[in-house]
């Protein structure tokens, strides 16, 4: 397992953050990548297995995923592709997630094991905000008529407040991350992902 790093104090986030949504962008997959998609061996396991679980929620043993021979280019990256659209990460990766996250939305890490082509299989993790706030700027945001489905999001800086990851009901399964940590991914290195900004259409390579 990797070294995780004690989370930062709301104090030590402050002194660092810009707020401001140039700062914030998406964390998502890269299809454009050698990253190929990895299934989940238990079929009955799908995207909302972990909806509505308590925080002392534990797997018992880690979820086995294969790559698909199939699908995309079929290599293990540090953002995983899944079937269940899990955030699956690598140690690497983790470990600068976990450097940045705070306590705020009871963040939960799940053990798992992601085997490639070659039958080499690796220990990942799961990352899982139980808490996923509503972070929609309902004023400025535009919704498809007659529902609560926005097709243009907009998000309220004063709701995010000290976050520097984040996650919403409204969002999906990407994060957000502030630009500290994507600078702190990008230094290490870490494969099969790609940011673009929250509010500005476009990927960044």
């Amino acid at each position: 397992m990797p070294q995780l790093h004690k989370h930062l104090t709301l104090p030590a986030i402050k002194m660092k953050i810009q707020r401001t949504f140039e700062k914030y962008y998406y964390l998502t997959g890269d299809e454009k990548s050698k990253v190929g998609s990895a299934d989940c061996e238990d079929t009955n396991i799908h995207w909302n297995y972990f909806e509505h679980k308590d925080k002392n929620f534990n797997l018992s043993e880690p979820l086995k995923f294969k790559i698909n021979p199939g699908r995309f280019s079929g290599q293990s990256g540090d953002y995983q592709f899944n079937n269940c659209g899990f955030l699956l990460f690598s140690d690497k990766l983790r470990v600068i997630i976990d450097k940045h996250l705070t306590d705020i939305d009871t963040p939960k890490w799940f053990p798992a094991k992601v085997t490639d082509l070659d039958g080499i299989t690796k220990d990942y993790s799961i990352l899982y905000l139980i808490d996923k706030p509503d972070f929609l700027d309902y004023q400025n945001s535009t919704f498809v008529q007659g529902t609560d489905h926005p097709i243009k999001k907009r998000f309220d800086l004063d709701k995010i407040g000290d976050r520097l990851i984040f996650n919403s009901k409204k969002l999906g399964v990407s994060l957000c991350v502030h630009d500290i940590v994507r600078k702190d991914i990008r230094k290490a290195g870490c494969t099969g992902l790609y940011f673009f900004k929250i509010h500005t259409a476009g990927r960044l390579s």
